[in-house]
């Protein structure tokens, strides 16, 4: 019994140590930011814009695009103010609840402000713990208010179509952290997912929906062109990002091949042939087979090798037309730069720092592919041929 009363007044001391949750929150004081928009006004001002969803509105018996007449289930609002934090402020008095930013997955800048610099913008997130660096920035052509205005049909918010977009097996996933290291990184220029509103072309219901163009190039900090096409593919073949990419190309006389790649591996090499500066890429890839047009027979060795070489062409001119566009823009989009300051430390300092990326343009540029045709579909030829006499 006497050990049982000793343990007593321990016990109500350790209740009295037990206040409970005194700093809660309640959700329902909360309002949750799916998406962030900032954009520069003509007088030099920043428009900061806020999609939230409307708890009221939520949990309905029908899906679908939201934000329609009559079935609004997300609300979008903006401030102007002469910084982003102060536009914020001003939306949050207006606002009965606290702005709560850990839910959010995707902050869009518009191309005008992509223009000016956008370094301001990691100042802002990186000081609240609520912004997550693996938030997805993303540049929007035009401005990035209109782009909230999209009313995409398969998601109920816009900020859910950009989200599943950007981070594709078609798209090169780059979030806030991936762009501020290749900002803080010696001898590099960030790329940065470009996207835009597509109006539906066909159907009862007419709507906008969200596309990816491709990538908005950057010299330092400053938006100055965009990689799309060919260009595209060949900064995702060079960025040696794990990307699935599609490809038409033409085999013979009025005959086309759709293949898929997948599984690209590059590997880039500084090198000095005979003083002058050079670049050895390597890029190694997998393809198959997704369409063969006007029954071509992939039964054969010689032209299973053939389309090979095809598509091995065709990824080669894409890197050198993006390796081009590099250089026309004065951007190092792919860490030329920090390679080469990695393997020639001394050469950097010396010769190339100070004027980087112009040093490359005078360099040479040895593109090796590697192209393996792994698969061509279930079948050889299109199922109809025998039946049909060809």
């Amino acid at each position: 019994m006497r050990p049982a009363l000793t343990r007593l007044p321990l016990l109500m001391l350790i209740l009295v140590s037990l206040t409970g949750c005194w700093d809660r929150t309640e959700i329902n004081d909360l309002a949750f930011i799916l998406t962030t928009a900032v954009d520069l006004e003509e007088d030099g001002s920043i428009r900061y814009s806020v999609l939230l969803p409307l708890p009221g509105s939520m949990g309905g018996p029908t899906g679908g695009g939201g934000g329609t007449a009559g079935n609004t289930t997300y609300y979008i609002d903006s401030a102007v103010g002469d910084t982003i934090r102060s536009a914020q402020a001003k939306l949050q008095k207006r606002m009965s609840r606290r702005m709560f930013l850990a839910h959010r997955r995707t902050l869009v800048v518009g191309e005008e402000y992509a223009k000016k610099g956008i370094r301001e913008i990691f100042d802002a997130t990186a000081r609240t713990a609520e912004s997550r660096m693996s938030t997805f920035l993303i540049v929007s052509k035009g401005k990035a208010y209109d782009l909230l205005q999209a009313n995409p049909q398969f998601e109920r918010f816009p900020s859910e179509a950009i989200r599943e977009l950007v981070k594709a097996r078609t798209v090169m996933n780059i979030n806030i952290k991936d762009i501020a290291l290749s900002l803080s990184t010696i001898g590099s220029d960030p790329v940065v997912v470009y996207v835009g509103v597509k109006e539906s072309e066909k159907g009862p219901k007419p709507s906008k929906e969200i596309e990816v163009l491709g990538y908005a190039q950057f010299r330092k900090d400053k938006m100055v062109g965009i990689f799309e096409g060919r260009t595209a593919l060949g900064l995702a073949l060079l960025k040696n990002e794990p990307v699935t990419l599609k490809i038409t190309v033409p085999i013979e006389k009025n005959k086309l091949i759709t293949a898929s790649i997948y599984e690209p591996r590059s590997k880039i090499q500084p090198k000095l042939a005979g003083g002058k500066l050079a670049y050895d890429i390597y890029i190694d890839s997998k393809s198959k087979v997704i369409e063969s047009s006007d029954y071509y027979d992939l039964s054969q060795i010689n032209k299973i090798k053939k389309l090979e070489q095809r598509i091995g062409s065709y990824m080669k001119s894409s890197v050198e037309e993006t390796l081009k566009k590099m250089a026309n823009k004065e951007t190092d989009s792919i860490s030329l730069g920090t390679r080469l300051w990695i393997a020639y430390p001394r050469l950097w300092k010396e010769t190339y720092e100070k004027a980087w990326p112009q040093g490359f343009k005078d360099a040479d540029f040895n593109v090796h592919i590697e192209n393996t045709l792994s698969e061509t579909g279930l079948i050889y030829e299109n199922v109809t041929k025998a039946g049909n006499g060809y």
